[in-house]
């Protein structure tokens, strides 16, 4: 907001991961000068068109701050167009790429995006307590502050003076001191992504999800399973939701019984991730007989709550 100072207004959209919408409401109740978050609702649940922005996005606008791929449903917002309705308006953009950064193909520049953030633990194989990324324009760096001043940001980091001045570029963005072996940790990860190719990467991404959305059609969706993702492979990330009536008790029989481990977030919605590195055809071909299997078998009876309260539950991970 500092580099809009005469704009008060954050966007974002309801299908933002709920942190991200916590720290932008934080960030404008701090201003306390009338800054607001501004929410532009999803009609079904699953998307939000690039036109909602046309009508959202105005002067009062400092920031459009969006999820590229949407946690829950793998909706994956087009890049280029919504950061070209921000700048029309003179916003600055602020992408969070941690559901669609090394399953696809991301370009930053040609998107002319302003700002971008993201976690390196789930496509990008870092493991737990990977390290987040941060990405700044470059002709941005040197405009923008950090409003978390620490030692390692500071132009001359070990003269330790009481005194703060920013280094250049970049490194101004550091704070405290970086985390060395989740560092060191990420770098075969990375390694195994450049070598297969983001490219190849996503062809084989969207075949997986399109071979699952197949199987849904003909041996999940007639045992109530909806198919809670964009139909759309050009629409979609990497990974595929699927809504059910008994959705938390599927997903805790799934864990306990039959060994998958799928997301479950409230109230009816499976997620399923498809990291293409190393998720195979037979293992898609696997979940979807276990998810029929725990429904005809009526396996999900047993963790259904009882005296008739709904069967949506908190997240299982």
């Amino acid at each position: 907001m500092q580099a809009r100072p005469d704009r008060i207004e954050i966007v974002s959209d309801d299908l933002n991961f709920p942190s991200d919408l916590h720290s932008l409401a934080q960030s404008a109740r701090l201003l306390d000068k009338g800054h607001r978050l501004r929410i532009v609702p999803s009609e079904d649940g699953i998307g939000v068109p690039a036109a909602s922005f046309e009508e959202a996005v105005g002067q009062q606008t400092a920031l459009v701050c969006l999820s590229h791929v949407v946690f829950k449903s793998g909706f994956r917002h087009d890049l280029a167009e919504v950061t070209r309705v921000a700048h029309r308006e003179g916003a600055l953009t602020l992408w969070d790429l941690s559901h669609s950064v090394g399953a696809m193909p991301i370009d930053l520049h040609a998107a002319d995006v302003d700002l971008a953030v993201g976690c390196t633990y789930k496509y990008l194989n870092g493991g737990p307590g990977a390290p987040a990324f941060l990405y700044v324009r470059r002709d941005l760096q040197e405009q923008l502050a950090n409003p978390l001043a620490g030692w390692m940001g500071r132009a001359s980091m070990f003269d330790f003076d009481l005194s703060y001045e920013p280094a250049d570029g970049i490194r101004r963005f550091l704070t405290g001191t970086p985390p060395v072996l989740s560092l060191a940790m990420m770098e075969p990860g990375l390694d195994l992504v450049a070598a297969a190719g983001l490219d190849r990467l996503r062809h084989k991404s969207v075949a997986l999800s399109e071979f699952f959305i197949a199987l849904w059609r003909s041996e999940l969706e007639p045992l109530g399973y909806r198919l809670q993702s964009p139909g759309d492979p050009e629409q979609r990330g990497s990974h595929v939701s699927l809504g059910h009536d008994h959705g938390r008790s599927i997903d805790l029989a799934l864990i306990d019984e039959l060994f998958v481990i799928p997301d479950f977030r409230a109230p009816d919605n499976l997620r399923i991730g498809m990291a293409p590195l190393y998720t195979s055809f037979a293992d898609v071909a696997e979940l979807a007989s276990r998810l029929s299997q725990v429904v005809v078998e009526g396996r999900y009876e047993k963790y259904r709550l009882p005296n008739g309260r709904s069967d949506a539950g908190p997240t299982v991970t």
